[in-house]
Formats: structure tokens, C-alpha cells, sequence
């Protein structure tokens, strides 16, 4: 188990916050992959496509867990993110994690913009590109890496409700 700083957890935190949408209930419609976790390294590399790192990495945050912050876990708790990610080749990853207390429970990619599984929406869509996504991942300082694509526009977080608004807005100002 790779030991990670409080900094590099919360770090990793705000990506699967941001990257991964919920999953629902099984759904015939569409062609949906469920990620197979635990299965590469939590190093970010080009020899990985996108979604497999990303598979890893929800892995690494939930082995390191207990060093998330409270009020990171409370924004998460059971939420459904969806990820919308434009890949280098020009084709979109379309991506969904189910919260489950603060933890991954469920990650999985799917063809069409809309999760066919999706019973209510999610409460958080994230919308860039794998030019950031992997810039996000190889910092040293995720956190802040985060922070500094969506000032810039690069990394688009769009969240329902005052409380999980106003969590993302202090955020943004503790590590702008």
C-alpha cells in the first residue's frame, strides 16, 4: 500500500470528487464497462489509457481513506458524479461514480453523454480534457493543480446545492 501525505489524499480526493460520476442500478441500455480496480499501477503514464488510470487511482483514495478530510467526505458522501472528458484522440470518455459514505463504491464508463443508469442526474458533472486530467494526476500537488485548471477554465465543475457550492468555493480559496 503506498503511503500518501494528508496533502496527496486530499489532493486525490478533490480528483475523484471532480472525475467520477455515480453509478446506478444495472441498466440494459447502452454499452456500459465497469472499471476493474486494482489492476495497474497508480502512476499516471501514457502506456494507461485515461480510464484505467483512473480506475487505479479510486483504488488508491479509498485504500488511504481515513486520511480524508471530514468535510472532503461530507461534500462526496453518496453523491453521483459524472465525468465528461474529451481524450487526446478526439473521442469523449464518459464516466460515472457512485459515493458511497465519502468512498468509491462504483466506477464505470458508458457510450453516450447521458448514464442509461442514472435514475436522478448527478449532483456533480465535471467537463475537460485528458491534457488536464493527466497534468491534475502527475502534480505533486493535486489539490492545487485542481484548483489552478479551474480558475483557468480547463477543469469545469458544475455542483448542485448552497452546501456543496459553498464547500467548492472554500475550496478554490484555501488553494488558489
Amino acid at each position: 500500500m503506498a503511503s500518501c501525505s494528508k496533502y496527496r489524499i486530499l489532493n486525490l480526493f478533490l480528483v475523484v470528487l471532480l472525475l467520477a460520476p455515480v453509478t446506478g442500478v444495472a441498466s440494459s441500455a447502452g454499452n456500459i464497462t465497469a472499471a476493474k480496480f486494482f489492476n495497474t499501477s497508480v502512476n499516471s503514464s501514457t502506456e494507461n489509457d485515461l480510464y484505467t488510470e483512473l480506475s487505479s487511482q479510486m483504488k488508491l483514495y479509498n485504500e488511504n481513506f481515513d486520511k480524508v478530510p471530514s468535510l472532503l467526505r461530507r461534500l462526496v458522501g453518496s453523491e453521483e458524479i459524472a465525468g465528461k472528458i474529451e481524450l487526446n484522440n478526439g473521442e469523449m470518455l464518459y464516466v460515472t461514480l457512485l459515493m458511497r459514505s465519502g468512498k468509491v463504491g462504483d466506477f464505470y464508463r458508458y457510450d453516450t453523454p447521458n448514464n442509461p443508469n442514472s435514475k436522478f442526474g448527478p449532483s456533480i458533472t465535471v467537463e475537460s480534457d485528458e491534457k488536464t486530467i493527466r497534468e491534475i494526476l502527475d502534480s505533486d500537488d493535486r489539490l492545487r493543480k485542481a484548483v489552478e485548471k479551474m480558475n483557468e477554465g480547463s477543469f469545469n465543475v458544475k455542483i448542485d446545492g448552497l452546501f456543496r457550492k459553498t464547500v467548492l468555493w472554500s475550496i478554490k480559496q484555501l488553494y488558489s
